[in-house]
């Protein structure tokens, strides 16, 4: 007997899953329009994960200087093809108060 499982059915279509960090201004104003920008665009988000926990982000390089605190977003996004992360990439660097991402992990 084997309990293994796949991340995506073979039917879903998708070709990989990107983890994404990104760090902006700590206010939940910023968390609503990243989030609706995903939905706007329909880019499948499988999870998206806020941290509100004021974290030291002095330790993340890019963010010395930034005063003031900083929210920490791990989103989760399926891919269906490969050219939409240079989509998701640039949606987000466009998004006032975004100050970093970073595409963490990939599947």
């Amino acid at each position: 007997m084997t309990f293994a499982m796949g991340l995506v059915r073979d039917d879903e279509q998708v070709a990989g899953l990107i983890v994404l960090t990104v760090y902006a201004r700590g206010d939940v104003a910023v968390c609503g329009r990243v989030l609706q920008g995903f939905t706007l665009r329909r880019f499948a988000v499988e999870r998206f994960i806020a941290d509100f926990s004021g974290f030291d982000h002095r330790l993340v390089r890019g963010l010395e200087d930034v005063r003031g605190e900083v929210l920490r977003m791990t989103i989760v996004v399926s891919l269906p093809s490969h050219d939409v992360l240079e989509r998701i990439s640039k949606f987000l660097n466009r998004v006032v108060d975004v100050y970093k991402v970073e595409h963490t992990f990939r599947i």
